[in-house]
């Protein structure tokens, strides 16, 4: 640049100008993706379609079927058999508990006692036999 023409104001107005430009261009860009942008679509999103549609579906068919009037009149008799009914105990072996008369029976009886282990070794006092020395060729 001539240093003549190499003034603040020029130098301003270049930079706004450059500026402009960029602004207009970001701008311009914003109004396309304004306009062609769609939500993305997971597969999450398709699958809750075919879920929502299955609910809806089950909702419809339980109305059908049996009404609220059905259901409240229902209530006091299955309220009269819940009341009258005794709880049972449950048998079931996988539930021992431990040191219980049941999990005694249950236990694996020992098989037999092992014979004590001889702390003397036969021939302690003599020396280890020599390894035999390697074939010469």
């Amino acid at each position: 640049m001539d240093p003549a023409r190499d003034t603040p104001i020029i130098r301003s107005t270049i930079y706004l100008r450059g500026i402009g430009i960029f602004l207009m261009f970001a701008l311009l860009l914003a109004v396309i993706w304004l306009f062609t942008h769609k939500a993305p679509e997971s597969l999450e999103d398709v699958v809750a379609r075919t879920r929502y549609a299955t609910k809806a579906q089950l909702e419809e068919t339980q109305a059908a079927s049996l009404s609220q009037q059905a259901i409240d009149a229902a209530i006091p008799a299955v309220a009269e058999q819940l009341a009258a009914a005794k709880p049972a105990a449950v048998e079931k072996p996988e539930q021992v508990i431990p040191g219980s008369p049941t999990a005694a029976k249950l236990a694996p009886k020992p098989v037999s006692t092992p014979a004590p282990i001889d702390s003397k070794v036969k021939d302690a006092d003599k020396p280890p036999v020599p390894a035999p020395d390697p074939p010469q060729p």
